[in-house]
């Protein structure tokens, strides 16, 4: 189906005021090549003449409504299985070609996930990235692109197209999200929608809603006064969740996944804190339940940071993707990316999809001190701990109550690391990787993913 130019500056703009005799329009998101969520009801709405008769057909079904006064229609599907066949989705005399059945995942952040597979000056290449489009033929992945768009009054719709996966279009694809939605669709031999939602340089607060922020007193004025000036952009809070989130929802999706954190959060509220309330907030409006979120640890950044995503892990249905061996000292927007569109996979592949095996590096469990040494317990080891490459263990330091904290020695027991030093007799803290750019950190699980940076202090 053509895109209604008129159509989409009405929308982009505001609320939807529609002329009269218009054949009823569907929201962006319901067009060619579309993929439609497996095993779950799915809501299909639009746009059309106040009172007027809407029907929607697709897979044997017939669901029919009335646009209310505001012109705004919506009907629900009932669940359907997998299919990888083309079917048409008709609206009154309308049609979508090429409805495809399988598993949407939401790809969301800010540039590491924006940053497409093809080139884009003055970032380095991705690794291998002529190749990988050249072999992108995957015909059941589909991406839709939403536009950057920043408005301060919520938007009824997002402007952008579903994209058939082929080399022809791959280099645009979210790269992280591709090599995500490629180890999916290899392993579970269902299409797989890729809705990509991202943009550079942005803050945890500005794809967070405004009701959720408003629960922060100590922010409430900024965002009043933000989300009033006419200049407003893309770092103001709110902004870009009803921009470029909130008109996505109801579509229904099987999860998200996420890769941001370089720009903090961007209010004064702790990125812990704001991360946590983020991902509650768009469960809520959503109102899917606990939806699969799973979320990048920095390869590159303050360790803090990468300590506050971590805490995320006590949300229901959450999991992290440990990157720090893929990170680049000298480039924030690393050129690594298919390791970790594989590792937030593996996350889905074992956690959401049942399929097994493990899907986490080792993470901090407990320490314990014993005389001169400090002894750590870890989850997740994958069958063991192991040291890549020739020892010694790299990155562990320990401190004594002074705070003082020195190199240490450290050896694998076990599912432990007993880390010691002879500066230091009576040690009361240990930190691992605890540096802004750890990629040669040499702690890893069994199953090959690195052990996530931590510490035992709260210093």
């Amino acid at each position: 189906m053509k895109p209604f130019h008129a159509l989409v500056l009405a929308l982009i703009l505001g609320p939807v005021t529609w002329s009269p005799a218009a054949e009823p329009k569907l929201a962006a998101l319901f067009s060619d090549h579309m993929v439609l969520q497996r095993d779950r009801a799915v809501p299909v709405w639009g746009w059309a003449d106040p009172g007027e008769s809407v029907t929607v057909e697709f897979a044997g079904q017939t669901k029919s409504t009335v646009s209310d006064a505001n012109g705004k229609w919506t009907v629900t599907l009932e669940a359907m299985p997998a299919s990888t066949e083309p079917r048409v989705l008709k609206v009154n005399h309308a049609e979508i070609a090429d409805v495809l059945v399988g598993d949407v995942w939401v790809c969301g952040g800010q540039s590491n996930m924006e940053r497409q597979l093809g080139p884009r000056p003055p970032q380095l290449p991705l690794l291998n990235w002529e190749q990988e489009v050249a072999a992108a033929d995957f015909p059941l992945i589909r991406h839709f692109g939403v536009a950057h768009l920043a408005r301060r009054e919520p938007l009824a719709d997002v402007v952008g197209k579903w994209v058939v996966c082929s080399p022809q279009t791959a280099k645009d694809f979210t790269a992280v999200g591709y090599f995500f939605g490629r180890e999916l669709e290899q392993k579970l031999k269902v299409p797989i929608g890729l809705l990509h939602s991202s943009w550079g340089g942005t803050g945890l607060a500005t794809w967070t809603s405004k009701e959720a922020l408003d629960g922060f007193p100590e922010v409430k004025d900024q965002i009043e006064t933000e989300l009033a000036d006419p200049k407003a952009g893309a770092k103001t809070p709110a902004l870009l969740f009803q921009s470029m989130i909130a008109p996505l929802i109801p579509f229904a999706i099987k999860g998200a996944i996420w890769f941001q954190g370089e720009s903090g959060p961007g209010v004064p509220v702790a990125y812990d804190k704001l991360f946590q309330i983020m991902i509650t907030d768009w469960r809520k409006h959503w109102g899917l339940g606990d939806f699969p979120f799973y979320f990048v640890q920095l390869p590159n950044g303050s360790p803090a940071t990468r300590e506050a995503q971590a805490k995320a892990l006590v949300l229901p249905n959450t999991g992290m993707a440990i990157t720090i061996d893929v990170g680049d000292p000298k480039d924030v927007h690393g050129p690594n990316k298919a390791p970790i569109g594989q590792r937030l996979a593996r996350l889905a592949l074992a956690r959401t999809y049942g399929r097994g095996g493990e899907s986490s590096g080792p993470l901090f469990q407990a320490s314990t001190i014993d005389g001169s040494n400090i002894r750590i317990q870890f989850a997740h080891t994958g069958g063991g701990l192991v040291m890549k490459g020739d020892g010694p263990l790299t990155y562990f330091t320990i401190a004594g109550e002074d705070r003082k904290f020195v190199a240490a020695d450290a050896r694998i027991e076990g599912d432990s690391v007993v880390v010691t030093s002879p500066q230091v007799t009576k040690p009361a803290a240990v930190r691992y990787a605890w540096i802004n750019v750890p990629c040669d950190c040499n702690l890893y699980g069994g199953a090959g993913i690195p052990a996530a940076p931590f510490r035992t202090d709260d210093w």
